[in-house]
């Protein structure tokens, strides 16, 4: 025989076989995500561990399942490294200060080197400042003060001259070499 639902305004009840397997398949899908992101995490945190085992090992850096211990970790090594950039970047400004300066003065060196050159020439008296350097020296010669330590940062001066015997003339000049930025 047929049942028939006679009650149309009957409340329909669950048996309880019916919600537990409800309540299973409802709680399937979350906890098997669950499983296999912490899964997953493990495997990267293992691969993360196995590709950079030398930093980690230098920094005492130690991974862990839990999020929160990595980043504390993370953020520490990461201030160390901002340390050691910023280290590093002063040292850099140092270093390029370094050779600012030293472009600056290698032309003089170079007519300084060309001055005294010639045997000819004595030096009395050098002045240095971080703007320019001040060179005066006699030379005894019978020709006049030569083009070779002509330059553009460079101003040559006659001081005096008084004549020698035999041709020979002792002449005082003043160079004054302006320093400028390269």
């Amino acid at each position: 025989m047929e049942k028939l639902n006679i009650y149309p305004f009957k409340k329909r009840k669950v048996k309880l076989s019916t919600f537990l397997v409800l309540l299973v398949v409802m709680l399937l899908p979350p906890v098997s995500f669950n499983i296999y992101f912490s899964y997953a995490k493990e495997q990267m945190i293992e691969r993360l561990q196995s590709d950079y085992s030398e930093v980690l090992r230098a920094y005492s850096v130690k991974l862990s399942k839990d999020s929160s211990k990595n980043l504390e970790e993370i953020s520490r090594v990461e201030s160390v490294f901002m340390n050691q950039i910023k280290s590093l970047e002063v040292r850099v400004n140092q270093l390029n200060a370094f050779l600012d300066k030293r472009k600056k003065w290698e032309d003089f060196l170079k007519v300084l080197l060309n001055i005294f050159e010639d045997q000819n020439r004595t030096l009395c008296y050098l002045d240095f400042s971080q703007e320019k350097a001040i060179v005066e020296f006699y030379e005894v010669s019978k020709n006049v003060v030569s083009s070779t330590f002509q330059n553009s940062n460079v101003s040559t001066s006659l001081l005096f001259e008084e004549k020698l015997p035999e041709g020979f003339y002792l002449r005082k000049y003043r160079l004054e070499y302006k320093a400028v930025g390269k």
